[in-house]
């Protein structure tokens, strides 16, 4: 087993006696003594980060109304943008600290379902943010990101990517379970 200098921390929502909600980040004490550096700076130093993305993406997420939208009134551009705000937040943290509880303080803090938090983290991965249109629901690229694997090793996946941001332009899309079982057959023609 490899040895880590990554801190774990613990991301929570405690509620005082009158209900009110506030996020806390834990650190075991045995943790919180091994940290190296002065460990009352280091949490500080996390705690601002995390803060402060949760905060951009309730903007990028909720704008500057604060309401709650529906996951399917959202562009695809916005997710994408969401995605990459996820992205660097990862970067920044990925040599100093492990946050144990991540998928699900993620979902919590950032209004999303646990799902779409690995889509969010892989469609910036495979996608530049010229290649999400919005008049292409996420859903479609979630559902080709799924299939990149399959459609990279045969060459096609650029290919698709193309042809699926046509189909959007062009109004045609079919609808998402179909263009599903056409992801499938396409890779069925090609092995």
């Amino acid at each position: 087993m490899a040895l880590t200098n990554k801190t774990p921390v613990r991301i929570v929502q405690t509620q005082d006696m009158h209900g009110t909600k506030k996020i806390s980040v834990l650190i075991d004490v045995g943790n919180y003594l091994n940290t190296g550096e002065n460990p009352e700076i280091k949490l500080k130093k996390f705690k601002k980060l995390y803060f402060d993305t949760v905060k951009a993406a309730k903007k990028i997420f909720y704008g500057s109304s604060g309401e709650e939208k529906k996951y399917q009134d959202l562009p695809s551009s916005l997710y994408w943008t969401l995605g990459e705000l996820l992205r660097k937040f990862n970067e920044e943290i990925e040599n100093e600290f492990e946050i144990t509880n991540y998928t699900e303080a993620v979902s919590r803090d950032f209004g999303l379902s646990k799902d779409y938090i690995y889509d969010l983290l892989t469609v910036v991965k495979f996608f530049k943010k010229s290649e999400i249109l919005d008049y292409v629901y996420f859903s479609y690229y979630r559902a080709l990101k799924r299939k990149r694997k399959d459609l990279t090793r045969m060459g096609l996946f650029e290919k698709e990517k193309k042809r699926l941001n046509k189909l959007g332009k062009e109004k045609n899309l079919p609808g998402r379970e179909q263009y599903k079982k056409e992801l499938i057959e396409i890779i069925r023609k090609n092995s």
